[in-house]
């Protein structure tokens, strides 16, 4: 299995939510930016004649702006009833209800209204085509990720290129598929259509590269994060992460002891010991395990960690040393497999010709039903194990 950061925190939403007109007078808008110039549908004129409509949908409007959706609300669905109010009338209303249900975290009512305002074909290429992306960040929202796919491809089709938010978004929903390729495909394509950075994009692209196992990259778009966002915990931790799960650790104990002081102790915890954890496995590495395992010890709150290491000692013929960790290990407490640690406790001292201790670390071990039966065979070899060393008496 892989191992990658949980997608739960690594995104924000990628909200594209539209904001309703302030005025239904052309005249009196100002000169809107066009968000869809390569879009070959053209703006279609407002067949809205009524005096009274537009005074009510006026209203209705100013009142949603002002959060006022209990007022807004009933002249919205006048409007809609008015079969006379003509389709831009109709189209907008239904935008605004939409709105409502929105706010209200009706989500498949706003999806509803607004598919309705999108297919009546009345409104501004620019209300028009932000409708379809609105609707794909709240399927997205919903987990409806090949859903909200489906209605971007709708809406790349229709304004022939779309915005940058929206590739973003459609990498959002790969990623969420664990199509990790097609996931950087679309975020490099936002980023290359914007000089803006976005973090949310960065950690889409980060994620989507450990997703593939290329921790390189995956590294490299954290530290180019850490580069503008220095001493960030959050992306210092990721870094690490990304380096250890891909068994860079030179690179990951580099990152650590260059910027702990922006970790709590925790957290430089936890990564000193899977700092630790990965030496361990590496050929010839076991002194730089040692040493994370040692960084790792000073904020630990049981022994653990300081089990690992003396082990490690042990194996390493650093005995006198071991001695001391694991009896800081066993006072600690909170071991999964106290026994064992007696035992090798009791391995350490005979290693150092410390047979008094090492038999009442043995003695110590055969209370644990794991243990007892090595310890039984340490005793009974007389208390020490190197006795076949010792030369043989002439006859």
């Amino acid at each position: 299995m892989k191992n990658r950061t949980s997608k739960s925190i690594l995104f924000a939403a990628f909200a594209a939510l539209l904001v309703l007109a302030g005025s239904v007078h052309a005249d009196k808008k100002p000169k809107e930016e066009v968000l869809y110039p390569n879009a070959t549908r053209k703006d279609p004129k407002s067949d809205m004649k009524s005096t009274t409509v537009q005074r009510d949908l006026q209203k209705a409007l100013d009142a949603l702006n002002d959060g006022k959706a209990d007022v807004a609300a009933p002249l919205l669905q006048k409007i809609i009833d008015d079969t006379g109010a003509g389709n831009y009338a109709h189209a907008l209303a239904t935008q605004a209800q939409g709105q409502i249900a929105y706010d209200k975290q009706d989500t498949d009512g706003a999806i509803k209204a607004w598919r309705e305002a999108y297919t009546m074909n009345a409104l501004p290429n620019n209300t028009h085509f932000t409708l379809l992306l609105n609707i794909a960040n709240l399927q997205q929202q919903s987990e409806k990720y090949q859903d909200s796919l489906v209605t971007l491809d709708e809406y790349f089709k229709a304004t022939n290129g779309g915005k940058a938010e929206a590739y973003a978004l459609q990498a959002n929903d790969y990623y969420r598929l664990d199509k990790y390729q097609q996931a950087i495909d679309a975020i490099t394509k936002a980023q290359s259509m914007t000089d803006k950075q976005n973090d949310n994009w960065n950690q889409v692209l980060m994620a989507s590269y450990a997703g593939l196992d290329q921790y390189d990259k995956a590294g490299e778009v954290l530290e180019k994060q850490l580069a503008q966002h220095p001493g960030d915990a959050k992306l210092i931790e990721q870094a690490i992460k990304i380096y250890v799960n891909g068994r860079q650790f030179d690179k990951a104990q580099t990152l650590l002891d260059k910027n702990k002081t922006s970790l709590n102790n925790d957290t430089q915890y936890q990564l000193y010991r899977a700092l630790g954890a990965g030496y361990s496995q590496e050929k010839d590495s076991d002194t730089k395990a040692i040493d994370a395992f040692a960084k790792a010890s000073a904020f630990a709150k049981t022994g653990e960690v300081d089990y690992y290491r003396g082990s490690l000692l042990l194996s390493n013929d650093r005995a006198k040393e071991a001695t001391d960790v694991l009896r800081q290990a066993i006072d600690k407490g909170g071991l999964k497999e106290p026994g064992k640690a007696y035992l090798m406790l009791g391995d350490a001292y005979n290693q150092i010709d410390d047979v008094a201790h090492a038999r009442e670390a043995w003695t110590k071990a055969k209370a644990y039903p794991d243990s007892q039966k090595s310890a039984d065979q340490r005793l009974n070899i007389a208390g020490h194990v190197k006795m076949t060393t010792q030369p043989k008496k002439k006859n």
